[in-house]
């Protein structure tokens, strides 16, 4: 199909991500993105949760004395290949095809964190979403604290990482976090529909636009239209460029080749 599902498959704990869930996931998205059968990359939960955050449990609460030792013992394991964020954060936001999430139920800390990775966030009616980190009392991915005040603005943003509320679907549709709502049994068929939609758009230009719009976020302006005329230089000599002219003119979907 056009595109790769990966689903967390730990129902019975809401999809928590234990550490070498991580890793895992950093497999599952590198591969996914290698595999010229597909074009695009959608991140779902099975069951009636998207994902729960961190299993602090499995994580930090080991058989320690006191907090200074759990952290010590821990953090190290937490951060390394095996179980840390970071590697799965960079993951994503590398991912050269565009990415969606398609948020099933509760998204909450790393969860809603995976999910705002994600190029893009459609959301089933009972999904809720919120940054719990800081109940927790630690500061999260990049997800939230660099992506979350991009996408719905800084005071909003505050406000979520702040407090750890929790957003309904709704809520979350009206802060600009996700893209749609549908209900929960529509949610499979409203990304399929997304995807054939995003189909229609040439795929190295797709991955392009992705580049110039990441590195947009760390420009100014001016550097950003010199490296997009760069790369658009270079898409104008694509056989994929002239398909997209040609189908437009017969009014035919194109049938793009990636070269």
């Amino acid at each position: 199909g056009l595109a790769s599902w990966i689903s967390m498959n730990r129902p019975e704990a809401m999809n928590a991500v234990r550490p070498r869930t991580y890793a895992e996931l950093v497999d599952a998205f590198h591969a996914a993105d290698a595999d010229r059968t597909t074009r695009f990359l959608v991140l779902t939960g099975t069951g009636r949760g998207f994902c729960a955050g961190d299993a602090f449990n499995e994580i930090f609460l080991s058989k320690d004395a006191h907090p200074g030792q759990r952290t010590d013992a821990t953090l190290a394991r937490y951060r390394n290949r095996e179980g840390a964020a970071t590697p799965v954060v960079g993951a994503i936001m590398d991912c050269t095809k565009p990415t969606l999430a398609a948020v099933n139920g509760a998204a909450v800390g790393m969860g809603m964190d995976l999910a705002l990775l994600c190029d893009m966030r459609i959301a089933g009616s009972s999904a809720k979403l919120g940054s719990y980190f800081v109940r927790r009392g630690v500061v999260g991915s990049i997800g939230g604290t660099y992506l979350l005040p991009r996408i719905i603005g800084l005071s909003r943003a505050m406000e979520l990482l702040l407090s750890g509320e929790l957003l309904t679907a709704e809520q979350a549709l009206t802060m600009g976090i996700v893209s749609r709502v549908v209900t929960d049994a529509e949610l499979q068929a409203a990304v399929d529909a997304l995807v054939e939609k995003l189909s229609w758009g040439a795929p190295l230009a797709q991955r392009a636009i992705k580049r110039v719009v990441r590195k947009g976020m760390t420009l100014d302006p001016a550097a950003l239209e010199e490296y997009g005329r760069l790369i658009s230089d270079e898409l104008w000599r694509t056989e994929d460029h002239r398909e997209g002219v040609q189908s437009h003119v017969d009014r035919r979907k194109p049938g793009f080749v990636e070269r």
